[in-house]
Order: C-alpha cells, then structure tokens, then sequence
C-alpha cells in the first residue's frame, strides 16, 4: 500500500465491517486448506493468519473470532489430512513402488522404516514439524500413513497449531493496531525521510570514492 492509497484503505473499512461473516469463512478456510493434502501444497496458510490479524488489529473483525476459525481450521484440516494418509497412505505406497525411479526409494522397508520412527519419535515429529512452516504441510499425512497412534496426533498436533498460528496472530494483531499512525506518519514525513535516505547513500558512495573503502 503506498502512501497516497490511505484515504482508499480507509473507505475499506465500512465494506469489510459489514462483510465479516464471509470474511470468517475464508479465513476459516485459508487454514483448512493450508495442510489439507493435496491443496497445501498452493494455500500459503500465513497469508491468512496475517491479513485475520491484521484486520483483528484495525478492529474489524473480532480477534477471538479471528482466533477461533483459524484454531478451527488448522486443527480440522490436519486431523483430516491424518485420516487420508491412514485411509490411502498404504495403497498409493504400494503402487509408487512399481514406478520407474519412484520405486526405488518407495518399498517395503523403507516404509517399515518409517512407521519406526513415527512409533518411536512421531510425537515429537508432529509437534515440532507444525511449527517449522515447510514441513507442516506434509507431516500430518505422514504420521497416518505410518500409523501414529491418533490419540498421540491429536495431543502433540493440537497444542503446535494453537502456537504455530498464534505467532502470526500476535504478530499481525499488533501491526494492525498502529498501522493507521503508521501510514498518517508516513504520509505526512514520507518525502522528507526518502530525501534522507537518498543523500546518506549519496555520501556514502561518495566518500567510499574518495577514500578508498
């Protein structure tokens, strides 16, 4: 948004307002999608967190609503990616080990391997990998497709996604809530600060020229 933009991002805000139950169901299924296989590998899950908050911040939606659906959503759209692995893992496991290349990594005990080390460090797999941000989008897959018990999914993954969400959620709420002095700031001293920033370059290149830094 630039710094002209701000009387449209103002007028914005009526719209949204009046728009917030919509505004709740995208959000809602911005963090579903975001690890529910094969859609998380496209939906970017921050996106949503981040725009919820910061909306939350500008007042114009509920933050414990904002809270409630994305909690929702990444909770439900992990448990379901779980039950696909569980229902699916093994028959797609089975045929991947007769593709060319594929098959070479994709057999038998590679896959005894992996419900190893699920039945031995898959808790902590779970919860670490659903704050790690690339990982996250697969895991849940993975430990039904290991055969996780469910009861130790749903009590390492749930805590992680109430915290791997919620830093998104501080961080955007708190933006939110001074972005309005932020841009009037910004607006208002906006070409005074850019003249600055363009003459301390302008010195530096300049005296890096005479002597020879």
């Amino acid at each position: 948004m630039s710094f002209a933009d701000l009387a449209s991002f103002e007028q914005a805000i009526p719209f949204l307002q009046q728009h917030q139950q919509t505004a709740y169901v995208i959000l809602f299924c911005g963090a579903l999608f975001e690890t529910l296989i094969p859609f998380s590998l496209i939906v970017l899950g921050e996106v949503f967190f981040l725009s919820g908050a910061v909306l939350a911040g500008l007042g114009v939606l509920d933050v414990w609503m904002v809270m409630l659906v994305l909690f929702s959503g990444g909770i439900l759209g992990d448990n379901l990616s779980y039950w696909l692995g569980y229902r699916y893992g093994n028959s797609l496991f089975e045929r991947l080990q007769h593709w060319p290349l594929i098959g070479r990594m994709v057999h038998q005990e590679n896959y005894e391997k992996g419900v190893a080390f699920f039945e031995k460090r898959g808790a902590s797999a779970v919860f670490i990998a659903r704050l790690s941000g690339p990982l996250s989008w697969i895991t849940p897959t993975l430990a039904g497709v290991f055969r996780l018990n469910y009861g130790t999914f749903v009590r390492f993954n749930t805590p992680a996604v109430i915290i791997g969400i919620s830093q998104f959620i501080i961080l955007g709420y708190f933006f939110g809530s001074y972005i309005r002095p932020l841009l009037n700031w910004a607006h208002q001293y906006g070409p005074a600060l850019a003249l600055i920033v363009v003459g301390l370059i302008a010195a530096f290149f300049l005296l890096r020229r005479f002597f020879s830094w």
